[in-house]
């Protein structure tokens, strides 16, 4: 764009008579009025020097800038709406969206965005120059349009590494009363699969027991608005359930042989071949031996037993090993079975559905979800049946022995009791989170089936 600049420009020299002791003169020099007109496009510096007999000199130095309106948007991506329909009302076509798709297609797609995502929108003249959203705990998704393009890159923020430890009496339920203090969901149920090698959680846990949690938590340096998680929970380090009758002090170790797993402070290995539990906050409703079937009708032998708990309650595998069955299994409905080695299988019956990636062959680890409670099959109440067999025989897994524990080597000891002792220092400081719920004591009470 020219803009026409009319600058008028008046110069006066005047020279008065001077006396020289040989001669006089007087020289008169008539005014000068001189009129400019100049041109100046956008950005250009105008320089108009004009010299008198006296060198008298006038610089005028004209600068222009249009900056360009720059709009920073945060906006929210709602149920059913694409990042199309989000920015379209800023120039975003639907060509941008496919170029788009293309860029970050090396670390996701568009179409995995979520309702609820936020997304940052750099607007420059009413039209999207930047977008930005959040892919994962502490990396950034930059979108660049360059040249009618659009580049994409991947950004890692700045964290720190800090340890976290909280404390909580028992009022409601474990996995409640610790999240009421903050406890990650993640690490709750690292601590229920460390615990349930011990623990029946459903007759053993009861109201004012403490539970102390000590744990590694990711932290971003800097938050921004845009981003929603600014933590990430690591590894539990230690959990202890105490109570009137037992007090369970768990400590985790990784031996020299790569193996992590949890320890008593003796250093006797405090993980047992299967869980007691294959799920948290259940109820038993069925146990082992014969009984009178709820839909058939009559008595024939219940070879598992049966947890009544909410459709969608995530289904642990109780021990380490390889799925040799996941689909429909007929009665039994949606089930998965698991072979452990050693000649001990288990089984997982009636349920709503499955983890993702789970088929026959798929490894898995003591703890890991493999389904999710339901009441598929010949079944009349939401539960999960579970059955553990022994030489294809059908076991209690109530009363199942399990392989004595080990201790670790005398080395590996030194080296663990050096852990447990940082572990309590931290309990012992003044920093530790203690909350307090005031309740009654007594047996807590399970979800009804």
């Amino acid at each position: 764009m020219i803009k026409k600049l009319s600058i008028a420009i008046v110069m006066m020299a005047t020279f008065g008579c001077s006396k020289q002791p040989e001669q006089t003169h007087s020289v008169n020099k008539a005014q000068e009025n001189t009129l400019v007109s100049v041109q100046a496009e956008q950005g250009q510096v105008v320089v108009l020097n004009r010299s008198a007999e006296d060198s008298v000199t006038a610089q005028i130095q004209i600068t222009e800038e249009l900056k360009p309106v720059q709009d920073i948007r945060l906006l929210e991506l709602k149920s059913g709406e694409s990042l199309a329909n989000l920015l379209s009302e800023f120039a975003f076509s639907d060509r941008d969206s496919w170029l788009v798709e293309q860029a970050v297609s090396t670390w996701t797609s568009l179409t995995k965005l979520k309702a609820g995502q936020l997304i940052e929108a750099e607007l420059v003249d009413g039209q999207v120059q930047l977008i930005r959203f959040e892919y994962a705990f502490a990396q950034v998704i930059e979108i660049k349009r360059a040249d009618e393009q659009w580049h994409a890159s991947l950004s890692e923020l700045e964290t720190v590494t800090q340890t976290k430890r909280l404390s909580t009496s028992i009022d409601s339920s474990f996995f409640v009363d610790a999240s009421k203090i903050g406890v990650p969901n993640d690490i709750i149920n690292q601590s229920i699969v460390a615990l349930s090698h011990l623990v029946d959680f459903q007759r053993e846990v009861y109201a004012g027991d403490q539970i102390y949690f000590v744990f590694q938590e990711q932290q971003l340096v800097v938050a921004e608005e845009l981003l929603k998680q600014i933590s990430k929970p690591l590894a539990l380090q230690h959990v202890a359930l105490l109570s009137g009758k037992e007090k369970y002090r768990l400590y985790r170790f990784t031996d020299n042989g790569g193996t992590t797993a949890f320890y008593h402070s003796d250093g006797t290995l405090a993980q047992s071949f299967l869980m007691k539990t294959p799920l948290n906050g259940a109820r038993l409703s069925s146990n082992f031996g014969k009984r009178h079937h709820p839909v058939l009708g009559y008595t024939r032998m219940h070879k598992g037993i049966d947890f009544g708990a909410p459709v969608g309650t995530p289904i642990m595998a109780a021990g380490s090993g390889k799925v040799l069955k996941a689909g429909w299994g007929g009665s039994f409905g949606n089930r998965v079975v698991l072979d452990h080695g050693k000649g001990y299988q288990t089984l997982y019956a009636h349920l709503n559905g499955f983890a993702n990636g789970l088929k026959a062959g798929t490894r898995v680890k003591q703890g890991d979800v493999i389904g999710y409670l339901g009441n598929t099959g010949l079944s009349q109440a939401r539960h999960l049946h579970y059955e553990v067999h022994k030489d294809g025989k059908a076991i209690n897994p109530l009363t199942l022995k399990q392989p004595k524990n080990t201790k670790l080597s005398d080395t590996q000891f030194d080296e663990f009791s050096a852990q447990v002792a940082q572990i309590t220092t931290l309990l012992d400081s003044e920093n530790t989170k203690l909350a307090h719920h005031d309740g009654q004591s007594g047996r807590i009470g399970n979800a009804d089936d």
